[in-house]
C-alpha cells in the first residue's frame, strides 16, 4: 500500500532528526533523577517514581508528536517534493495517511523507548526492601521466593497500560497537527496545537468556569462550545489508577469501572476523534493547491 511506503520513509526521516535525539536525552536525563529518591520507603519510591515517569513521558512525547506532525506536509511543499509524489500514482489520501503513519510510529518508538526504561527502573527499584529490614538478607529471601519478579511484573504491566493508553492520546494530537498543518505555518501550528493540548487537558475546570461565570452571558456558551468540541485530553490521565490500582476508576456517567477496561474505552475514544480529525483533514487535502 501507497501509504505505509510513505509512512516508512517518513518514519526515516523522522528518526534522523536531531531534535528527536534532544527530546529523547532530556527525557531519560529525568526518568534516571527520579531514581534519587533513596530517603522514601520502596512503596513509596516506587509511587513517585512511577507518577513522575509517566508525566515525563506524557510530556516529551507532547513535545515529539507536535514538532514531527507540523512539519509533515509543509516540508514537502516547501520543498516541492510533494510534487514528484503526487505525479506518481498515489491518491492524496494516501500522502496524507502516510505521513499521518509515519508522525505515530516515530511517536510510537519515542513512547516504547521511554516506557522500557521505566519499566526497566521499576525492576530495580523492585529490589528495594521494606524499612527497618536488613537489606542483604531482604533482597536474598527476594531473590529466592521470586517476590521481586512478581512485583516488577505487576509495576511494568502498569506502566505500559499508561504508555499505551499515553500514545492513543498523542495520536489525536499528532492527527490535529498534522490537519491544522494545512492550513497554518510550522510555528503557529505548534502554538495553537500545544494551546488545544493544554485547553483539552483541563475540560472540566473550563465548564466548571463557565457554569460560574454569570457576568456575561456569552461565556456559558464559549466554554460549551470548548468542551464539546475540544478534545478531553483529561479524559487519558489514568494515573490514579497507575498508582492505586486497586480503587476503581470513577466514570462521570455510569459509576466505578475497571480500570482496563476504562484505558480500553478511552483509547478507543482517542481512535475515533483521531478518525474524524483525519477524515477532515483529508477532505481538505483533496481540495488544497499545492
Amino acid at each position: 500500500m501507497n501509504a505505509l511506503v510513505i509512512a516508512r520513509n517518513t518514519l526515516g526521516d523522522a528518526l534522523r532528526k536531531k531534535v528527536l535525539l534532544i527530546f529523547m536525552l532530556l527525557a531519560l536525563v529525568f526518568l534516571f533523577l527520579a531514581l534519587m529518591l533513596n530517603y522514601f520507603t520502596a512503596r513509596e519510591q516506587m509511587s513517585i517514581f512511577i507518577s513522575m515517569a509517566v508525566f515525563i513521558i506524557m510530556a516529551f512525547g507532547a513535545m515529539i508528536a507536535i514538532t514531527t506532525a507540523v512539519f509533515l506536509i509543509p516540508n514537502e511543499i516547501e520543498n516541492r517534493t510533494i510534487h514528484s509524489v503526487l505525479s506518481k500514482p498515489i491518491k492524496r489520501w494516501e500522502f496524507f495517511i502516510g505521513k499521518f503513519l509515519g508522525g505515530i510510529l516515530t511517536l510510537g518508538i519515542s513512547v516504547g523507548l521511554m516506557a522500557i526504561v521505566v519499566m526497566a527502573v521499576a525492576f530495580v527499584i523492585s529490589y528495594k526492601p521494606p524499612a527497618g529490614a536488613d537489606p542483604t538478607q531482604a533482597v536474598q529471601q527476594a531473590v529466592q521466593t521470586g517476590d521481586w519478579v512478581q512485583r516488577g511484573l505487576v509495576q511494568a504491566g502498569l506502566v505500559a497500560r499508561a504508555a499505551a493508553v499515553i500514545f492513543f492520546e498523542l495520536s489525536v494530537l499528532t492527527a490535529i497537527a498534522t490537519t491544522l498543518s494545512l492550513y497554518l505555518s510550522a510555528t503557529v501550528n505548534f502554538s495553537i496545537t500545544a494551546f488545544i493540548f493544554v485547553v483539552g487537558s483541563f475540560q472540566d475546570i473550563i465548564a466548571a468556569w463557565g457554569n460560574r461565570s454569570q457576568d456575561y452571558q456569552i461565556v456559558p456558551y464559549i466554554a460549551k462550545a470548548f468542551y464539546f468540541v475540544m478534545p478531553h485530553f483529561q479524559d487519558f490521565n489514568i494515573m490514579g489508577s497507575i498508582v492505586h490500582p486497586e480503587v476503581a476508576v470513577l466514570m462521570s456517567r455510569g459509576g466505578p469501572v475497571n480500570d482496563i477496561e476504562y484505558a480500553i474505552m478511552v483509547s478507543l475514544y482517542g481512535i475515533t476523534y483521531a478518525a474524524v480529525i483525519l477524515l477532515l483533514g483529508i477532505q481538505v487535502f483533496e481540495r488544497k493547491e499545492v
